[in-house]
């Protein structure tokens, strides 16, 4: 069986476990372990490597391996872990076997004989019995093992099974103890790969592929040994990269994963063919419909799906938990057939009422797979549902759209219908250029009048976004002098205009021009129009430090804009910078109500570009409030959207999950999101200040304060007005100080003072607040910054400034005084996890002769005791039998940070279902 001791990566804390259990049974303690993960997991090695300890400490091994063929055969897996055979070396094993093979022997009487055995063995030496792939074990020796279960209770006899994820031997499992093996972590992925490649890292582009295992080391394997077979791996600097060329990923690796889903049959492997053409994430009523079965005769198949790891819940979705596996079943579907079934799902979609992103996807592809055209029926659902579908998944319907449109004649009826459709879809998409070339094209061939005011819209929200306001003011006058004209739409121009207007800074045009917008939109009765008229509005009273005119303004625009579809990017806008000042004026937990509402309307009803944006400000708002576990969720949630992103938003999903990660000591995450982001330009701070953060970060782990004091520095003088600078001058005034730099330190809080003027936001002044305290060594300047870090809930910040309170009050001997908010700021880090933090403060302390009061305790990384803060929540609620829409709105947090938090919950608990969270749950309620 398993001879061999292979390497293993990532399980460090399970080796652990193992190491202990040897050590244990070696001290004459007896007992019994169940392994248990999906296929490929790596239980095996695991094995493996117990076996080789179990060994080395003076065990005696036996050991055995089941297959499908063993159910077949009673006692087979027993008799075949203790090497009952005729060709046994040792003659009472051989004497069992024909004792056993010539008479029908009641189970019990074997288990007994059996028994009897194992304990002679156990006289001698400590007994290590392990049988792997237990999932295909006979029911006699099942019996006989729960005997030998009862024989660890009194001897040194260690019984070890492993087995993939199952609904059946609960008998063996139960008051055993068990590990389960979760995916791996990117980090040990890493490592995994470049060992295989003969590297000592690897670059970014690998990493992306190697994520579609889904932390399945087989998997990993499989995609490396492909790719190396194609020579697609270079290694170039001791970096292990892909390089494809135009050929994309290799069949002959999808055709291999495919092969390990052998344990199927083949309906449950045609099932799952269905499942893979709607995506990764899908529901049971969707698979139902396009498979054309009720849903009661699918939860056998489903059920083995889950149970093998295949599929995993997803909230009231399931979802493929490797993307390898579902982009295996797709692609070795042959292209006709695929063909074939997208057009049939896009039909029984329609016809079921399901939404129209998903019907415009199977419709989409079904048609850029071969030359097929946009059919009647579809171009028919086009017309009514066009416009609806850019709101919802505009890079579907652009494309979409284009099909249709090509083969269409000028003078057909619905032309100008399609073209306004495919025009909102590529403003949606922000393809600015595109969307004016495309919208100048279609005004000159529409008929309709109503479509070409709806055009001439789109030309002008194009002509904004590209900075041409001139160009946009012309075509609002041409519009203007057009009799009958819709005014809806001027309206909605006009407010466009304005905000352009704002955004270059001419404030006194922009000024009349949303006045007259706003005249306008309240004649028209335009929602949008008005809507955007007060956003524009409330953007110019927050520029003029008016910030609580603003905030009607943005309440205004908010109540205007209600709940309609074509309104929801445009109310998250108007949420977000409503949610930003409330928070900039202390209103802290007015902010997170609005944050929540933010996240409602943007799961149910925003563009995935818009929903990227309000995770990206989800996670930014976290982060400052010291909820860090949701802020990594709603980070990888967002990392699920990058496709959506500009490079503006890219810097700052890498940046913050770098800083993020930083701060919590995660040095390889750390280096990865540096590593993706690329560099950060002092002169590009949109956007990129948590990059240039991260950083700074980077340069004090490493132990240059001078190089991360030079980073800002640059900053401040580089950057063209006061921003967001506040958030980090703190910093610069802290490094500057630590590096002697009087003269830097002067300059950081000037420049920081001199943005909190009258009318400023208080956060604004207490990060003056904080500069001065640090540079004048003032305690009462630095306690004030701190009572408003505590009344405005943020525990990072006030962490921060507590360390810098005892730093400044140890360099005047008062030593005391100093301890006590040294303990308070490792109060605070160690509740956030900030590790980075914590060694920063206690070497800032050291030579002062103050010591830690934390001594440092690594975190399980299986079990009820891996589970965070937030985590541990998550898991009592679901035990209280709440849905992740209803635990999300007890915690005041998105559905999709919610999933994210159970699918961390039911890794680090080895389980399958809600159902079994609950039951490890009541065992751990207060």
């Amino acid at each position: 069986m398993m001879t061999a001791e292979p390497v293993v990566f990532g399980r460090e804390a399970e080796l652990g476990e193992l190491r202990r259990t040897v050590a244990s049974v070696v001290d004459g303690t007896g007992g019994a372990l169940w392994i248990e993960g999906e296929p490929g997991i790596g239980k095996t090695a695991l094995l493996s490597r117990l076996i080789a300890e179990a060994a080395l400490q003076g065990c005696a091994v036996r050991s055995a391996t089941a297959d499908r063929l063993t159910q077949r055969f009673p006692l087979r897996l027993v008799l075949d872990c203790l090497g009952v055979g005729p060709k046994s070396q040792e003659p009472e094993l051989r004497a069992l076997h024909e004792r056993f093979s010539g008479a029908d022997v009641p189970v019990p009487s074997v288990a007994d004989e059996l028994a009897g055995q194992v304990a002679q063995w156990c006289a001698n030496a400590p007994v290590l019995l392990v049988v792997d792939d237990v999932q295909w074990a006979d029911e006699a020796s099942l019996l006989v093992w729960q005997r030998f279960a009862r024989l660890g209770e009194q001897l040194p006899l260690l019984l070890v099974a492993a087995a993939r994820p199952t609904r059946d031997h609960t008998e063996l499992r139960a008051g055993v103890r068990r590990i389960a093996l979760p995916p791996l972590d990117d980090a040990a992925v890493a490592r995994m790969a470049a060992k295989l490649t003969g590297s000592s890292r690897i670059g970014p582009e690998l990493r992306q592929v190697l994520a579609g295992a889904a932390g399945n080391p087989r998997y990993v394997g499989d995609v490396v040994a492909a790719l190396t077979r194609e020579r697609a791996l270079p290694v170039t600097d001791g970096r292990a990269e892909l390089v494809l060329g135009g050929a994309g990923v290799p069949r002959p690796l999808f055709e291999t994963v495919v092969e390990r889903l052998g344990f199927f049959d083949s309906q449950t492997t045609g099932l799952l063919r269905m499942a893979a053409l709607l995506g990764s994430t899908f529901s049971a009523t969707e698979l139902s419909t396009v498979s054309e079965r009720p849903v009661s005769a699918l939860v056998g198949y489903v059920e083995q799906a889950l149970d093998t790891g295949v599929l995993v819940e997803s909230g009231l979705q399931l979802s493929f938990q490797h993307p390898l596996v579902r982009r295996a079943l797709y692609e070795t579907t042959p292209t006709a057939l695929r063909l074939a079934l997208h057009n049939q799902a896009a039909r029984v979609l329609q016809d079921s009422g399901a939404s129209v992103e998903r019907v415009g996807e199977q419709l989409l592809s079904s048609i850029s797979l071969g030359d097929a055209e946009v059919d009647d029926r579809a171009l028919d659902w086009l017309v009514r549902n066009g416009r609806a579908l850019a709101h919802r998944a505009p890079a579907c319907a652009a494309d979409l759209l284009e099909a249709a449109l090509v083969p269409l004649p000028a003078n057909e009826q619905h032309r100008d219908v399609l073209l306004a459709a495919r025009a909102l879809a590529l403003v949606q998409l922000e393809r600015s250029e595109q969307a004016h070339d495309f919208s100048e094209r279609a005004l000159d061939e529409v008929a309709d009048p109503s479509c070409a005011a709806e055009l001439t819209w789109y030309l002008v929200w194009s002509l904004t976004a590209r900075r041409m306001a001139d160009e946009a003011a012309a075509v609002i006058a041409e519009a203007d002098a057009t009799a009958g004209f819709e005014l809806r739409w001027l309206a909605r121009m006009r407010a466009k205009l304005a905000q352009a207007k704002l955004m270059s800074g001419n404030f006194t045009e922009a000024e009349t021009t949303v006045d007259r917008a706003l005249a306008e939109a309240h004649e028209a009765d335009d929602d949008y129009a008005l809507g955007l008229a007060l956003h524009v509005r409330g953007t110019a009273r927050a520029r003029n430090n008016d910030l609580a005119e603003a905030l009607v303004c943005y309440q205004q625009a908010g109540s205007a804009l209600g709940d309609a579809l074509e309104n929801a990017d445009l109310l998250l806008q108007v949420l977000s910078n409503r949610m930003m000042l409330l928070f900039a004026l202390g209103h802290a937990e007015e902010a997170g109500f609005a944050l929540h509402e933010m996240l409602a309307i943007a799961e149910r009803s925003a563009t995935p570009s818009r929903l990227a944006v309000v995770r990206l400000s989800a996670a930014n708002h976290y982060f400052t409030v010291g909820r860090w576990d949701d802020a990594a969720a709603e980070l990888q949630a967002a990392g699920e959207l990058t496709a959506e992103m500009s490079s503006h938003q890219l810097r700052w999903l890498h940046g913050l999950w770098a800083m993020l990660a930083g701060y919590r000591g995660e040095r390889e995450v750390f280096e990865q999101q540096l590593a993706v982001a690329g560099e950060a330009t002092p002169d590009s701070q949109e956007n990129a200040g948590f990059l240039m953060v991260a950083g700074v970060l980077r340069a004090e782990i490493e132990g240059e304060p001078r190089r991360a004091m030079a980073i800002l520095a640059e900053a401040l003088d580089t950057s063209e007005r006061f921003g967001s600078n506040y958030v980090w001058l703190p910093i610069l005034v802290r490094l500057a100080l630590q590096t002697g730099d009087e003269q830097a330190a002067t300059r950081a809080t000037d420049a920081c003072v001199q943005g909190a003027t009258v009318g400023a936001a208080p956060n604004i002044l207490a990060a003056a607040q904080h500069c001065r305290g640090l540079l004048e060594r003032d305690p009462i300047t630095l306690r004030a910054a701190i009572e408003h870090y505590d009344k405005t809930n943020q525990p990072p910040k006030r962490a921060r400034a507590l360390e810098d309170l005892a730093a400044v009050l140890a360099e005047r001997g008062e030593i005391p005084a100093a301890r006590k908010a040294y303990a308070r700021a490792v109060e605070i880090f160690t509740h956030l996890g900030a590790n980075w933090d914590l060694e920063r403060a206690a070497a800032r302390m050291r030579p002062h002769g103050i010591r830690s009061p934390r001594a440092k305790r690594l975190r399980a990384t299986t079990g009820w005791d891996a589970l965070t803060k937030t985590e541990r929540q998550v898991a009592l609620l679901v035990g209280d039998g709440m849905s992740n829409p209803e635990i999300a709105a007890r915690l005041f947090a998105s559905r999709r940070t919610i999933e994210v938090h159970v699918s961390h919950v039911l890794a680090k608990l080895g389980v399958r279902s809600r159902v079994e969270v609950a039951v490890e749950a009541t065992g751990h309620r207060a």
